[in-house]
């Protein structure tokens, strides 16, 4: 199987895991790390896609560079989740605080 499969097999698994990680966080049955490290593992994944697609396609290919632009939004969409998740567990410390004073 060539990298690309593979890793498009890995971006999809990652996906799954991260929308089962949110429900379980909303549901409170995980915590927010659960969440951070899904999305860092979609990001990594899209990252070695773009590196394996850049191994085997023409250097001036359209679909490479919209690979690539793709990644990119990947990459800022992911982020957002990992900030958005820190900020919900430091609300969560933050309120656990006020409870305990």
């Amino acid at each position: 199987m060539c990298p690309q499969i593979c890793e498009g097999f890995d971006i999809e698994m990652s996906c799954g895991f991260d929308r089962d990680a949110a429900d379980r966080v909303v549901k409170g049955d995980a915590k927010y790390e659960e969440l951070v490290v899904c999305s860092q593992e979609i990001a990594a994944s899209t990252a070695q896609l773009v590196v394996a697609s850049k191994v085997k396609a023409q250097p001036d290919s359209e679909n490479l560079t919209l690979l690539s632009d793709a990644s990119k939004g990947v990459t800022t969409a992911t982020g957002l989740v990992v900030a958005s998740a820190k900020s919900g567990a430091q609300r969560i410390e933050e309120m656990g605080e006020l409870h305990k004073t």
